[in-house]
């Protein structure tokens, strides 16, 4: 983070600090002409965020723009820490999963074919589940089967894609069903309510209103659910009631973390509070990132194992059966 490290070194902001900094973000120098360095970055929307700004604008008007600059760094690396570890935890399952489904595929269009011509040089009657092994590899071979189950299956993986992005409602409800799963509704919640934390206790800290804090916050969080949360608790601080029970009674976020907002409104200490909040909740993302890869680890060896081994029994039975008629 450049420009945190040339404004804590005492460069002249803006002309000096953003020329050496500016290679580092793609934006030009910044002439002599431009007054706050704040302007600067505001017309970079899509670079620099709200938080990024309000941080920025908070350090220049308090004179201590590098420790502003500092929060910023470490809000910026908290998060990518967060998102890296959400990525590294479900690596595994997915790639688990896309193997079994090599595997499977593999064995129900080349190897079930072989078993199914010796079978039907037999003539016998087959077992049950023999037959519904026979079926399936059928269907998936035919073009009119596999090939249309497969296209079925990404075109209905574009649209729910898309519907998500378009549709509010069904936005809301898949994100409250994630908050709801086992594991994963756990890696989720504590990820966003650290970052909830985290965010509006660098606003707050920065001199930024309440209400707009609150605003900045809600719009920081992925989560559509979170997010309506807390822009009713916004709506009712506005009105004059204390945040700490809005957020209890939205019933969004846990007793745990209300309570502690609690004891920042009474203390008047908000800001070291709710970053006590954020490394309590960042534990519990990085507990619930351990939990995930060792549960996820051996349901999907189980899952793998569970589907071959019928697959390799069903296919076998029939043998089996012939050994019994042979000896009897």
């Amino acid at each position: 983070m450049p420009s945190a490290t040339h404004a804590h070194a005492v460069l002249p902001v803006p002309s000096d600090t953003l020329a050496v900094s500016s290679p580092h973000w793609g934006g030009g120098a910044v002439g002599s002409g431009v007054p706050p360095v704040v302007e600067a970055f505001a017309r970079h929307p899509n670079v620099f965020d709200s938080i990024y700004i309000n941080l920025v604008r908070a350090g220049e008007s308090s004179g201590k723009l590098d420790t502003f600059l500092e929060k910023l760094v470490a809000s910026i690396r908290k998060t990518i820490k967060i998102r890296k570890s959400i990525k590294s935890a479900m690596l595994y399952p997915i790639i688990l999963l896309i193997v079994a489904t090599a595997v499977m595929a593999i064995m129900m269009v080349f190897v079930v074919p072989v078993f199914a011509d010796m079978f039907g040089s037999i003539g016998s009657q087959l077992p049950g589940p023999t037959l519904l092994i026979l079926s399936i590899s059928n269907f998936l071979r035919n073009p009119l089967g596999g090939g249309l189950m497969v296209l079925i299956f990404f075109t209905s993986l574009i649209s729910f894609r898309s519907a998500l992005k378009k549709s509010l409602p069904l936005r809301r409800k898949w994100h409250g069903l994630i908050l709801k799963l086992p594991l994963i509704g756990d890696m989720v919640r504590a990820s966003n309510f650290a970052q909830v934390a985290m965010v509006y206790g660098n606003l707050t800290s920065a001199g930024v209103p309440v209400i707009e804090a609150l605003d900045i916050t809600a719009s920081s969080s992925k989560n559509e659910v979170i997010r309506e949360a807390i822009q009713t608790a916004k709506r009712g601080v506005f009105s004059g009631q204390p945040l700490s029970e809005l957020l209890s009674e939205g019933k969004v976020f846990p007793d745990t973390f209300s309570q502690l907002v609690s004891v920042g409104e009474q203390t008047g200490n908000m800001s070291d509070m709710l970053e006590t909040i954020s490394s309590y909740y960042e534990e519990e993302f990085d507990t619930s990132v351990d939990r995930l890869s060792q549960m996820m680890e051996p349901i999907m060896i189980c899952f793998l194992g569970g589907v071959i081994g019928f697959i390799l029994v069903a296919m076998y039975l029939p043998i089996f059966q012939m050994g019994q008629v042979v000896t009897n």
